[in-house]
């Protein structure tokens, strides 16, 4: 197997630090969710959950933190059926949507595949796959390969 680069709290500058450890949390949830260990991926988007705090400020890119929890919440939902993750989701897609206001450039695409998991997520498999193909023609066409 691989051996996945979880970063330990004894990395974070300040554990008592709000900041670093909701950043903390965000990156050992986004390497587990890219390299696909679920019971990893679940703890650490937990941990994500715990350590938010009021206010829209965010160490990274509220856009793009926004987008990989809202996969990663659709993810542990198909696994777990607990519609709390249903709903934060959903949270999820919806904040993108709003950014989508902003820069339809930049987020019609991530919402469409948020959407797209959404339906799924829901059942509605022939909405989940006009969206998933919305997503992916917007991709290639906006030039975001990567997503």
């Amino acid at each position: 197997g691989i051996d996945i680069p979880v970063v330990t709290s004894k990395h974070c500058v300040d554990d008592k630090n709000l900041y670093a450890r909701k950043y903390f949390h965000f990156q050992n949830m986004y390497v587990t969710f890219i390299y696909r260990d679920f019971g990893k991926m679940k703890s650490a988007a937990e941990k994500f959950i715990e350590s938010k705090f009021e206010g829209w400020t965010i160490l990274v890119a509220p856009g793009a933190q926004a987008f990989i929890f809202g996969l990663v919440s659709f993810w542990i939902f198909r696994q777990t059926h607990d519609m709390q993750w249903l709903a934060q989701g959903t949270a999820s897609k919806d904040l993108i949507q709003k950014w989508e206001e902003t820069s339809e450039w930049n987020f019609f695409h991530k919402r469409n595949l948020l959407e797209a998991e959404e339906h799924f997520c829901r059942n509605n498999y022939d909405k989940a796959r006009l969206c998933y193909n919305v997503a992916i023609s917007a991709s290639k066409e906006h030039k975001f390969i990567h997503d």
